[in-house]
């Protein structure tokens, strides 16, 4: 399980270093000779950046490819374009769309959308530029190439580090997020072998005065070597910060990945009951922690599972006295289940 996570990085760091895009789209142009059309499927291959284009000498190949599976959306680029443009620009017309044809609906596909407007925006800008030249001025007195500017108006930079602009991965962003998951399924795994170990007496050599540090510890241990995995792994990306920043927040989510299992522990009591709810928690952690985006409307729900706090403070230590704060209350409620299950024993006595 361990060895699967440096695996796992070693795929996503390969692909990443790559030229290989995650999405493809069929570019399907009804007029080849049309110098517009041509021009603005140029644009799209400069500008791919996690996209991939592939042209096809009719609409109707384009909607085959996303049909069988080649492409996951095809764009259909009209006819004298241009003219389509120019009418949009000066009367709010469109008489010929740009048809999208998508396998499914997602928030991906929404995105591409807005792409697609970016990139024709130049386009109906021309348009707009000159027809207000000819009202205003009788002539265009001025060539609209020279209003283009290349350099780009904003930066992208690291909280905390400002002196060194971030490119951006979009293949290994969300990886942080998938290794807190992957070190919760370590602790729900914890959880089912100190279960398992006590059902067959493996303890009786292990004699404390105290079972629930001797439980604290077991759990702690596994989970432990676990997160040294993680930061491993997390080097190997290349998304490792500051040491002493990921480190002293590892050691802080492995101390209540530990508790957390140990309240999975007095709750479902049996490890064939853990194993059967382990879908539901990784699914729940995964939806309300920003693996992929933040949840902000379920902002309760979110603080209520481990990941969350790991992977909020590893981008901001803001979130540290939440993450304080969550250790506090996790162990309360381990400890809180605890005296009332003593309680109860003696009052069945």
């Amino acid at each position: 399980m361990m060895l699967s996570v440096f695996v796992f990085v070693l795929i996503l760091r390969g692909v990443s270093l790559q030229d290989s895009s995650m999405i493809t789209i069929a570019v399907g142009i009804e007029d080849n000779a049309d110098e517009t059309a041509l021009d603005l499927y140029e644009d799209f291959e400069k500008n791919g950046v996690v996209l991939s284009y592939d042209k096809y000498d009719t609409p109707e190949e384009a909607i085959d490819a996303v049909a069988s599976g080649l492409a996951d959306e095809a764009w259909i680029i009209p006819a004298d374009l241009s003219d389509i443009v120019r009418e949009f620009a000066i009367n709010n017309k469109v008489s010929t769309p740009i048809q999208i044809y998508a396998r499914e609906s997602s928030v991906v596909q929404f995105f591409l959308r807005e792409l697609l407007e970016a990139r024709l925006f130049k386009y109906i800008s021309r348009e707009v530029f000159e027809q207000f030249s000819y009202d205003n001025l009788g002539a265009v007195t001025a060539d609209y190439s020279s209003y283009i500017r290349e350099e780009k108006i904003f930066r992208l930079y690291e909280m905390g580090d400002e002196e060194e602009e971030i490119q951006p991965s979009y293949i290994m962003a969300p990886l942080r997020g998938l290794i807190a998951l992957w070190m919760m399924i370590a602790a729900i795994a914890s959880a089912m072998y100190y279960i398992h170990d006590k059902k067959n007496g493996l303890f009786i050599y292990w004699k404390t005065k105290s079972e629930f540090l001797r439980e604290f510890f077991y759990l702690f241990v596994i989970i432990f070597d676990s997160s040294v995995i993680a930061l491993l792994s997390i080097i190997l990306a290349g998304i490792f910060t500051f040491p002493v920043s990921e480190i002293g927040i590892m050691i802080l989510y492995d101390i209540i990945l530990a508790f957390f299992a140990m309240l999975i522990i007095r709750i479902m009591r049996n490890e064939v009951v853990i194993g059967i709810f382990t879908p539901v928690m990784i699914t729940v952690a995964a939806v309300f922690s920003p693996v992929f985006m933040e949840l902000r409307a379920f902002e309760v729900i979110c603080r209520l599972v481990p990941p969350f706090h790991y992977i909020k403070n590893a981008a901001d230590p803001f979130y540290m006295p939440g993450m304080l704060m969550y250790l506090c209350c996790i162990e309360g409620v381990v400890i809180m289940v605890d005296i009332v299950s003593k309680i109860s024993k003696q009052k069945s006595l």
